[in-house]
Parts: C-alpha cells; structure tokens; sequence
C-alpha cells in the first residue's frame, strides 16, 4: 500500500525529509547472497512547463536567468532527483569510503539531491570564477556550517546525524539551492534522469521504501527481499488534482 504524505506547488513551504532515529545502531556485516531493489519513478498527470529563476548578482558569469531544477520530468515521465531509502534495515553492507561531492559550478549546486552516510566526508567545492558560499542548515532551519568558498577552493565537512540539509549560498544567489539528505546506513538511492535507481547487496527481509522529492513531497510502501534475487518496483507521484503547476 503505498501512502502519499504531501503534494506542493513552489511557492509553498519547504517540503522536509524527516528521520526518526533508530533504536537500533546499524551493524556492518557480510552479506552473502543478497537480494536488491531496482525500479523507475514516474510523474503522472500534466507536466508543468519548463521555469527559469531570475538571477540578482554576477550576471555576467551565471546570465539573466537559470532553469528551475525542482522540477525534471523526461519524456517518458521518468521523475528524477527522488530520493529512496530503505527503511528497517539495522544491518548489512558497509559505509561508503570515498567522499561525497558538492560542487559550485555555472553557479548552481551540484549535484542538487544526494545522500551521504553519516561520517562519510563531503568535499565542498567552487569551480566558478566567483565567490560562493555552502550554508548548510538542518530541517531548512538550523545552520549546521556557513563556509565562504573563494575561486577553486575546497573545503571537507562530515555530518554527524542523520537528516535534511538544506543548502543554500547567500551571497545574493538566491536560485542555488541543494537537498542532502543524509543517512545512518548506505541503503539509498537518487533517481537519474530517467527516474531509475538500484539499490543492491540487501540481506533478505521485510523493509519498508520510503520516496521523498523536493516539491512532490513523501510517500512510503512496504517491500520484499528475496535471497539472490532482484525486486522490481514502480512508483507514481501524482499531482493532487494536477494542483502543482510550478508556480
């Protein structure tokens, strides 16, 4: 059963990934025969058409205007930038070593949605010949870290617990925005351009899978893990009443 929590236009409030910490610490093991979860996300109902968001500062580099990326729905109705996480899961295959990237670059974050393992390190990055600045905050609300990053500067951070982080760069760029939500175990996903995504090397079980888009809002659906074997899943994000319209 597949239960859906919010469905927002723009110009309401921000839409929040919210993580209820687990009784149970997550435990690295050996997974033997795992099973995986692999499947599309799609859009159903009428596409808003393409937006772009002014820009106030440095227009010679960033130009007049950016497209809004809150939105990217492909022909076929592939939803991308939804992030998957399995719920119920307190253990299995290890964290990710290598460090996460954020990266400054044309003057809007990237990548925009990610997920990072609590601990794992997060290279922040500008690659544009201006300033910028990573001001990350917990919930939308409260600053986590507000970093200044000059021209090709990079900086390291690691998060201590799970949840969203909103980021923002305030140094009059006010259509970069960035979504990281992060994790206390590595079974996550973010769609691609296509709305697909995969998540393997699952010990056998019942888990819950949990979607959550930054406009689109959350919804949830429990799941079956099988030994050695792949779960196919399709899931749809309906506009309520076709009522987002990207305004």
């Amino acid at each position: 059963m597949v239960t859906h929590k919010a469905v927002c236009r723009r110009a309401l409030p921000l839409i929040l990934f919210v993580i209820v910490p687990s009784v149970h610490a997550y435990r690295e093991i050996t997974v033997e025969d795992g099973g995986s979860i692999s499947g599309q996300v799609v859009f159903d109902g009428q596409v808003p058409p393409p937006t772009t968001l002014p820009v106030h500062k440095n227009r010679a580099v960033c130009g007049e205007s950016v497209p809004d990326e809150s939105l990217l729905i492909d022909a076929h109705g592939g939803l991308r930038n939804v992030v998957v996480i399995l719920d119920g899961i307190h253990a299995g295959k290890g964290h990710p070593t290598l460090p996460a990237l954020l990266d400054n670059k044309n003057c809007t974050f990237v990548p925009r949605v990610q997920t990072i393992a609590v601990g794992q390190p997060l290279a922040l990055r500008n690659s544009d010949f201006i300033l910028h600045n990573v001001h990350a905050r917990r919930n939308g609300h409260k600053t986590i870290f507000n970093l200044g990053l000059p021209y090709w500067s990079e900086k390291t951070y690691r998060f201590t617990q799970p949840g969203h982080v909103l980021v923002d760069c305030d140094v009059l760029h006010t259509w970069m925005q960035a979504h990281i939500i992060v994790t206390d175990h590595p079974y996550t996903a973010v769609t691609d351009t296509a709305g697909r995504f995969d998540i393997s090397h699952i010990p056998p079980g019942e888990y819950g899978l949990r979607l959550w888009h930054e406009r689109l809002g959350e919804q949830t659906r429990s799941v079956s893990v099988r030994t050695a074997q792949e779960t196919r899943v399709r899931l749809t994000y309906t506009a309520r009443a076709q009522g987002d319209k990207g305004h």
